[in-house]
């Protein structure tokens, strides 16, 4: 729509309008937002370099950041259709420390450890680069929940593996294409943003389960949740309940 070579000034409106109307026939909202975002910026410079009077797209709304139509949940009817279809117990640990573990994928999968896995006292130990520049929120503990423990127990191996995902160590982590690959072969079709969503899905659950305070301590979020709710560090039998958890209804069993 716009040459390479086009004067800056020929850049008006009206078109711009027609622009961002024809990238919203082929692109996401979020990725026109995005878009738009970038381009006002240059657009800006420019007007501050005089090479234009004003700026041709203000006023142009440059929409939503989130994309509604991606957002879903992967139930635990799902995630047992995916664990079935797995290549390896390797992958089924992956999808179950991100399903129900919660864990960030692929920074938070990479750095755990078997020495990280407390099996006696029903918990293990998180490493997060995401929230390590936050004061005291480099590293978590969560609970062993039962469907994950079941996972872990049977990937272990007493091999002198260092790492519980060993096989991706000195990878690219290239989690998304064998993923998508499963659910295909699940059935549950492509999932956009699958690592995200696996880990929003449990947020919501534990959420739901067992308070903002405990979500917040599990999942790794807000500091300010944690002070206010918990003031000091959660009990053995906090952890033991959460490892002995069993989901109630019928398509929930492993």
């Amino acid at each position: 729509m716009f040459s390479p070579t086009e004067a800056i000034e020929k850049i008006t409106p009206v078109r711009l309008r027609e622009w961002k109307a024809l990238l919203l026939e082929t692109s996401a909202v979020a990725s026109v937002a995005g878009y738009v975002k970038n381009l006002s910026a240059v657009l800006r410079w420019a007007v501050e370099q005089e090479w234009l009077a004003k700026n041709p797209l203000k006023g142009i709304a440059r929409g939503s950041f989130v994309n509604d139509d991606k957002n879903r949940t992967i139930s635990m009817a799902e995630y047992i259709k995916l664990l079935e279809a797995c290549p390896n117990q390797e992958w089924r640990t992956i999808i179950a420390l991100a399903r129900i573990g919660g864990l960030r994928c692929p920074s938070e999968l990479q750095q755990l450890r078997w020495k990280d896995i407390d099996w006696s006292g029903n918990r293990f130990l998180v490493h997060s680069p995401k929230t390590e520049h936050h004061e005291g929120k480099h590293e978590r503990v969560v609970p062993l929940f039962a469907e994950l423990q079941m996972e872990l127990k049977r990937h272990f191996s007493d091999n002198g593996n260092e790492f519980v995902i060993q096989g991706l160590q000195g990878t690219a982590w290239n989690l998304h294409e064998p993923f998508q690959k499963i659910a295909r072969k699940a059935g549950v079709g492509t999932i956009e943003r699958p690592f995200d969503t696996l880990r929003t899905t449990r947020s919501h659950e534990v959420l739901e389960r067992w308070g903002s305070a405990k979500e917040n301590l599990w999942l790794g979020h807000s500091e300010a949740v944690r002070r206010k709710h918990y003031k000091g560090e959660l009990s053995d039998e906090s952890f033991a309940e959460a490892a002995d958890v069993s989901f109630s209804n019928e398509e929930n069993t492993c």
